[in-house]
């Protein structure tokens, strides 16, 4: 594992997250520049997904909080040392996707303002928007533990919990029937929505089961 510090907030980086982002991108090895390619997407989405738990621990910082940053398999955790009210979890939640899809979109904009840079520059980009617009906005779908799945249980309270794992569950499976439909459907995301689905349904009947999703 790799640790160090960013902002004051302890990082501490899974091996399995190096593995499970190559393994997202390895389609492409297949193009021109293939391992460089490769790197590139793996740097692209360490950062963007680095920037998303920033935008938890910046919140949570300033609600009286001390947060660690924990990049794993399934993505990435902020880590608090204590709990929050419901509105303050709501605004959490929402801040990681919110400034990841922000810091994207800026991408978009270098790309859309750019012509002349080195093909790696501008594949660094096209990485990091990707990554930060597409996973920035997946996170708000109302599937715990995604970042939607917490406003929707912030905004249902402990007596409706059961109903917010209950759409998770429904939404996840939804989901991927949608991937599974897609022309040459993506087995990895075919695989990360049914585990969503599972997990929900699990606790949807009251269980709090163990889960690679939430690994502390």
């Amino acid at each position: 594992m790799i640790r160090f510090t960013l902002l004051g907030f302890p990082v501490t980086v899974h091996w399995m997250f190096w593995a499970i982002m190559a393994m997202l991108g390895a389609n492409r090895l297949d193009g021109p520049h293939g391992f460089a390619m490769l790197a590139i997407w793996v740097i692209a989405g360490f950062i963007s997904i680095l920037i998303h738990e920033l935008g938890h621990t910046l919140l949570q910082r300033k609600f009286g909080a001390r947060a660690e940053i924990v990049l794993y398999a399934m993505g990435g955790l902020a880590i608090p040392d204590r709990g929050f009210t419901r509105v303050q979890q709501i605004i959490i939640s929402l801040g990681g996707p919110f400034l990841q899809i922000a810091v994207g979109v800026v991408a978009w904009q270098v790309i859309a303002h750019s012509s002349g840079d080195a093909w790696y520059v501008r594949a660094f980009f096209m990485s990091f928007m990707i990554v930060s617009i597409f996973w920035g906005l997946i996170n708000l779908l109302p599937i715990y533990p995604l970042d939607g799945g917490q406003v929707l249980k912030g905004i249902l309270g402990p007596r409706r919990e059961r109903f917010a794992y209950l759409l998770g569950m429904l939404c996840a499976a939804a989901l991927c029937i949608y991937v599974l439909t897609r022309p040459n459907p993506s087995a990895w995301n075919a695989i990360l929505c049914a585990l969503f689905a599972w997990d929900n349904f699990q606790r949807w009947q009251g269980q709090k089961p163990p889960s690679a999703l939430e690994p502390r």
